[in-house]
């Protein structure tokens, strides 16, 4: 898919990239943030400098203007500083100099900035309605290949000492659980992440259980036959949302944050997803006074598929490095 959208007005033009385990999206924006290009490919893990570089230069003939920096959100361990990406396991990758390679093959300055964390910095300045604001605080948890999420409190991105803030994708969910991609067993990610739902839905189908799903379904289709009464989908459904439903709760209470934003290829799944979550936070705040105190007017929203937040994020830390490299918390440690 490609777009061209409302031009720019004056301002250096920036590129944003958001890599997935499957998609890759890239948008440029003008200095309003007015996205003026966007397009989406196919992930391509063997020959990613090249594909993102390949993006980056078809934005440019496209729009037949220069880019003056490009931001690029990734999941995995990333250092701002280096520009590197290090841990990524849905993406293959062991340690790779992402910022300092593109650089290099594009000609202009480049950052790199873990997915869920850009993704969080531009929600941050978005209100519920999708109107700009100043930042506030929010957690955007991304539920794709892999689970992950970015935490912008009080205007400030949160990274943690050990840098590995928001991975809740590999908090322990189920102790007898399958091994997860990152080595461990039972994480989060082997029960809510798109991969697992439908490594789910194939395991009822080996045992011989009676489905309308079809071998190698995503996580949209067995959400969609959840909703349409389907026994096998409703129960793999049930247990994602239990999952999921904790780990909002757990962000809540531990970070006291009152708003959530779920995003990433299984938002695509949309109130099928929603509302199961949100029907168990409701019961957690009937239950318990605590929960009510904490939860009572905090907010869980799906991420509209029309806000590319991770590329947008991206942009945004390009232009904020280019403009003022200064600002401490954001596309640096």
């Amino acid at each position: 898919m490609t777009a061209s959208r409302e031009r720019g007005l004056d301002g250096p033009l920036v590129a944003g990239v958001d890599v997935g385990g499957t998609k890759t999206s890239i948008v440029v924006t003008d200095d309003r943030d007015h996205v003026l290009y966007e397009h989406v490919a196919q992930t391509e893990q063997s020959s990613l400098v090249c594909q993102i570089a390949g993006l980056v230069d078809d934005a440019r003939r496209h729009l037949r203007q220069d880019i003056a920096a490009v931001g690029v959100a990734i999941p995995g361990f990333v250092d701002p500083d280096e520009g590197s990406v290090s841990m990524a396991v849905n993406l293959g990758i062991t340690h790779l100099p992402l910022g300092p390679l593109l650089q290099t093959e594009l000609g202009i300055p480049t950052f790199v900035e873990h997915d869920a964390r850009a993704a969080a910095i531009w929600l941050s300045e978005q209100a519920a309605d999708g109107s700009a604001g100043s930042p506030t605080s929010v957690a955007f948890l991304a539920i794709g290949t892999g689970i992950s999420a970015g935490v912008m409190l009080d205007g400030e991105l949160l990274r943690g000492d050990n840098g590995f803030a928001g991975e809740v994708g590999h908090v322990l969910a189920d102790p007898d659980g399958a091994v997860c991609a990152c080595g461990l067993r039972g994480c989060l990610e082997t029960i809510a992440a798109g991969p697992a739902i439908g490594r789910q839905a194939d395991e009822a189908l080996a045992a011989g259980r009676s489905t309308v799903l079809s071998p190698h379904s995503d996580a949209a289709a067995v959400f969609r036959a959840g909703s349409a009464g389907d026994e096998v989908a409703i129960e793999i459904t049930d247990r994602v949302a239990d999952h999921l439903a904790r780990s909002i709760r757990s962000l809540a209470l531990t970070l006291g944050l009152k708003r959530v934003v779920i995003g990433g290829g299984v938002a695509a799944a949309g109130p099928a997803l929603l509302e199961p979550i949100r029907s168990r936070i409701a019961r957690e705040r009937a239950a318990s006074p605590l929960a009510r105190a904490a939860l009572g007017d905090a907010t869980v929203e799906l991420l509209s598929p029309s806000q590319a937040a991770g590329a947008r994020g991206a942009a945004g830390i390009a232009r904020q490095r280019i403009g003022s490299p200064e600002r401490e918390g954001v596309g640096k440690r």
